[in-house]
């Protein structure tokens, strides 16, 4: 099977060492074939991350404050990055050293003083693994309608998030979506009509959440899961407002609607790790919400924290 890859050319590659010259020639070898972003320091890779998550990193091991070996550890064990491959760069070539890159998680090492060819050679196999992965994954988690993910995605995956969130002790938070009246909407506009509206509630969605950890889900039916990592309950609520200012923006007609237009109701929770809760709990939480949100007018949001 023909998989469509995104060109090298628009791979991001993150180089992470504190020598300014291995900094820049491992740049100047590399931005002729990937986008390019460097640093300096290891404190400061988590949070890069967190907002571009880069297709490949090359990590130096021996970093001060913050290890190579750390970084790698801590980035394997978060959802958001455990498909990113992190290549080593290292001067210690022994079997110890090797191992401990392996058990942090590496996919790979390349010795100082760097040979060029096999820096690239290996950095564009490993981009393009990572590439097929996604690809395959998207074929498997995506929902074929709307491009957001599906069940499949909810069951296997975001279980995961929420135990990095504990772990970490961070906010977790789930909003539940339902699209007023679509049943009144597909009888008079039609079920073609209405997988279009779909569609464009799916795209608000994706204007809305921008952070690579946050989480799209087509529930069923008209019916949406958001999952917000990291997120509190001032967090959530941003969120909702966002989403239906910009659904208003949209302005999709719905003649059969009190507003003559294309509204939401939500439901939300905030899990503030004060009791212990699994994700089906969460998402009956934030459904109670959307009952009560339907209950009280519809195209607006009720919110709740445990």
């Amino acid at each position: 099977m023909h998989l469509a890859l995104k060109p090298l050319t628009q791979c991001k590659i993150l180089i992470v060492d504190d020598d300014e010259i291995i900094r820049v020639s491992l740049q100047t070898i590399m931005e002729d074939y990937f986008e390019v972003e460097t640093l300096s320091m290891g404190s400061q890779v988590l949070d890069y991350c967190k907002s571009n998550i880069p297709d490949l990193i090359l990590l130096d091991v021996n970093l001060p404050g913050v290890s190579g070996l750390e970084i790698c550890t801590e980035l394997k064990q978060n959802i958001a990055f455990e498909h990113v491959p992190i290549v080593f760069i290292t001067a210690s070539y022994d079997t110890d050293s090797q191992n401990a890159c392996w058990e942090a998680g590496a996919t790979d090492f390349i010795s100082k003083p760097v040979t060029v060819s096999t820096l690239i050679h290996r950095t564009k196999n490993h981009v393009e693994n990572k590439l097929r992965l996604e690809v395959l994954m998207e074929l498997t988690y995506k929902d074929s309608l709307t491009g957001l993910y599906n069940r499949h995605y909810l069951e296997e995956e975001v279980g995961n998030a929420l135990k990095q969130s504990e772990r970490e002790k961070k906010p977790f938070s789930v909003l539940m979506i339902d699209i007023d009246h679509f049943k009144l909407y597909n009888d008079h506009y039609g079920h073609l009509q209405g997988d279009i509206c779909l569609k464009q509630i799916a795209n608000v969605f994706a204007d809305t959440i921008k952070r690579p950890h946050d989480v799209a889900i087509r529930f069923g039916g008209e019916e949406f899961l958001i999952v917000l990592p990291y997120t509190d309950l001032e967090g959530m609520t941003h969120v909702c407002k966002q989403i239906i200012l910009q659904l208003n923006k949209s302005n999709i007609e719905h003649s059969q609607s009190s507003t003559g237009q294309v509204t939401v109701s939500i439901g939300g929770v905030t899990y503030d790790k004060q009791n212990i809760m699994g994700l089906n709990e969460l998402i009956s939480l934030a459904d109670e919400g959307l009952y009560c949100a339907k209950r009280d007018g519809r195209n607006c949001y009720k919110l709740q924290v445990f």
